[in-house]
């Protein structure tokens, strides 16, 4: 099922200004996997106050699907009061505060070493403007003028390697540290997240998942289900693919499509531009 939401941005175009309704329509689609028995991920589809967020539950650790459920639980209650900057910083501090509730109960129910963990990854849309925060190695795509974009980064012991030249490019996807995140929420006492902040354009197909899903599929053949521009259709066709592949672990996709009109009721033409600037956010 398709969620929507209007809303207005004014753009400025040279001398003229033009208003812009921005819509954005959104579906999100879950699955177990051919393997596990417990689904560890949790997601948010809120159009409505443009927000949706994918955590992936920490699998090996304990009660994954408990750490992934608080922070869809803790997320849920935000409400949209004051300007846009205002409830990014809610949810930055809700993120913060679920972080030590989840090292609080990891060491009650557990001990000083558990760890109660998740992945997050959220996507905020207000006007023409989208923010994206996330810790680990749940991924938002953009789909923008037929291209498929990574926009996120995995938090991962692989990229670091890289990033120090310790493994090469073509080593990373084997490597049995694969799987390892350096990032995560109630994996440290001390929270820190990445965001990227940009404008949306006409066309934009924004994609948030857990890891279950470009784990069994390539970034080339998840581009090729975005043609149709039917976030219900592309979910589907997502999850179906990577169950055909055997999916080692719990899939979730979320997909969210903006469409963009002017005054005269003219949907206008898809426009280029930059990926967005990045910054961290530390000492949550």
């Amino acid at each position: 099922m398709q969620n929507y939401q209007w809303k207005s941005a004014v753009i400025e175009a040279e001398q003229d200004k033009t208003t812009i309704d921005y819509r954005w329509l959104s579906a999100a689609t879950t699955h177990v996997g051919a393997v596990r028995e417990v689904n560890e991920d949790n997601q948010i589809e809120k159009p409505e106050i443009g927000l949706w967020v994918v955590a992936d539950g920490m699998g090996g650790h304990s009660a994954g699907d408990v750490a992934s459920g608080m922070v869809v639980d803790e997320l849920s209650t935000v409400r949209r009061t004051g300007n846009n900057e205002e409830f990014i910083e809610r949810v930055i501090e809700v993120l913060s505060i679920t972080n030590q509730k989840l090292r609080q109960l990891a060491f009650q129910k557990f001990d000083k070493q558990a760890v109660m963990g998740t992945t997050v990854v959220v996507l905020i849309i207000h006007e023409n403007r989208f923010t994206i925060l996330w810790a680990g190695d749940s991924r938002v795509y953009r789909y923008r003028n037929h291209t498929l974009q990574q926009l996120t980064r995995d938090h991962s012991q692989v990229n670091d390697m890289l990033d120090s030249g310790l493994l090469a490019e073509d080593e990373v996807e084997d490597h049995p540290l694969a799987n390892v995140i350096t990032r995560a929420i109630g994996a440290s006492q001390t929270l820190n997240l990445d965001r990227i902040d940009g404008e949306i354009q006409h066309g934009d197909i924004f994609m948030l998942c857990s890891d279950g899903l470009n784990k069994e599929l390539s970034d080339q053949e998840i581009s090729a289900f975005f043609s149709s521009g039917d976030v219900d259709e592309i979910n589907k066709a997502l999850i179906h693919s990577a169950l055909v592949r055997g999916a080692q672990d719990n899939i979730t996709a979320i997909s969210v499509r903006v469409e963009g009109t002017v005054a005269n009721d003219q949907t206008i033409p898809a426009l280029s531009g930059q990926t967005g600037e990045e910054s961290t956010i530390n000492g949550y």
